[in-house]
C-alpha cells in the first residue's frame, strides 16, 4: 500500500533532479563535473524504477542526462566546450554514461521479456 504511493513521487523526484542538474552544468569548472556525476547517480537510480514495469522515468531521465551532457554541460558538451579539457578525459566520461545507459536498456528489455 505505502509502496504504491511512494513510487510515483520517487519517479517524479528523479525526473525533477535530472532537470535541476542542468543548471549547475552550465557553470564552468568543477561545478559542471559534479553536476555530471550527480546526473549519473540519478540515471542509475532511475534504472531501479524499471522494476515496476514503468519505463517512462528511465527514458526521460536518460534523455535529459544525455542532452545535458552533450549540449549543456560546460565540461563535456560537443560544441564550444572548454578548450583545456582533454579528449581522453571526455571519452572516459562519455563511456561511463554509455555503459550505464546500455545497462538500463538491457534491464528494460529483460523486464519486457519477462512480462510477455
Amino acid at each position: 500500500m505505502m509502496k504504491s504511493k511512494v513510487l510515483p513521487i520517487y519517479r517524479c523526484l528523479l525526473l525533477a533532479s535530472s532537470l535541476f542538474l542542468l543548471v549547475p552544468s552550465v557553470v564552468p569548472g568543477a561545478m559542471s563535473v559534479l553536476a555530471f556525476y550527480a546526473s549519473l547517480i540519478v540515471l542509475l537510480l532511475s534504472i531501479t524504477t524499471v522494476q515496476g514495469h514503468v519505463y517512462w522515468c528511465f527514458k526521460l531521465v536518460s534523455i535529459t542526462v544525455g542532452l545535458g551532457m552533450l549540449l549543456v554541460n560546460d565540461y563535456l558538451r560537443l560544441f564550444a566546450g572548454l578548450p583545456s579539457e582533454s579528449l581522453s578525459g571526455n571519452l572516459v566520461m562519455y563511456s561511463v554514461f554509455i555503459t550505464i545507459l546500455l545497462f538500463g536498456i538491457k534491464r528494460v528489455r529483460g523486464m519486457r521479456a519477462n512480462s510477455a
